[in-house]
């Protein structure tokens, strides 16, 4: 086991499935406590709080809708009640749709916005409120590269994630003289087994890429252990690419 993040308590949404599940594994391994909040796949969270507690590190899973106020109130409540506090938050929860903006309807823009932008304010409200009794802590959002160059059939999520980067660099700037870091991370495509693409368009992509590979979700994760860690300590309002080397801004 690691040490970079031991004895932290690292507060995770969207974390049974996906990259999500991969940074719970992978801040166990390195020594922190992980709380993993899902919405869906009940049995996957359950099953990896066995995977984690494994590592001898504290696990738990508490259900969080990060769209609705009340839910995330009580979710951080409970988690201080369990833990006493909170050391990282990744706002990692997220919803991905292909649609031709002509076939999308309000009900499907608003819930792209609500999902990524409404759940990772609220998310971060409610640690803020805690973290800053400390003096510190970090904030990790889960950012995207469409949020840079955007995609056709895609542009609700596009503008989503471009709106979670406006927000990171704006909250980091709010929360520094708090003590708290906020930094992001933007993937690029990742095979994480729960997406709708096809095989053939993540074939497609791949053989576009200068390493000439979709990412997996074990990929992403030393990103989010070095912004978690104090070897980011001087990292504000940044963004790391881990992408293939699709954009490099």
């Amino acid at each position: 086991m690691g040490t970079k993040l031991k004895n932290k308590t690292m507060v995770i949404t969207g974390g049974n499935t996906g990259i999500g599940r991969a940074i719970c594994k992978a801040f166990a391994k390195e020594g922190s406590n992980v709380i993993v909040g899902w919405y869906e796949h009940e049995t996957e969270a359950d099953s990896l709080v066995d995977e984690i507690i494994a590592e001898n590190v504290i696990a738990k899973a508490i259900p969080v809708d990060v769209t609705d106020e009340t839910s995330v109130k009580e979710f951080f409540n409970r988690t201080i009640e369990l833990f006493q506090n909170i050391d990282i938050l990744i706002n990692n929860a997220g919803v991905q749709k292909a649609q031709a903006i002509t076939k999308m309807s309000l009900k499907d823009w608003d819930s792209m916005m609500t999902v990524h932008l409404r759940g990772a304010f609220l998310c971060s409200r409610a640690v803020t409120r805690h973290m800053a009794t400390r003096g510190n802590g970090a904030i990790i959002n889960v950012c995207s590269q469409l949020g840079y160059i955007g995609r056709e059939n895609y542009t609700a999520y596009s503008a989503a994630k471009g709106g979670l980067i406006a927000f990171t660099r704006a909250l980091a700037k709010e929360l520094a003289p708090q003590g708290i870091r906020v930094n992001g991370v933007s993937p690029g495509l990742v095979d994480t087994g729960f997406d709708p693409i096809s095989d053939k368009l993540k074939n497609e992509h791949a053989s576009r890429l200068p390493l000439a590979r979709l990412g997996t979700p074990e990929d992403m994760t030393s990103a989010f252990i070095f912004l978690a860690s104090e070897e980011s300590a001087y990292f504000c309002g940044q963004l790391l690419h881990p992408n293939g080397g699709e954009i490099m801004p």
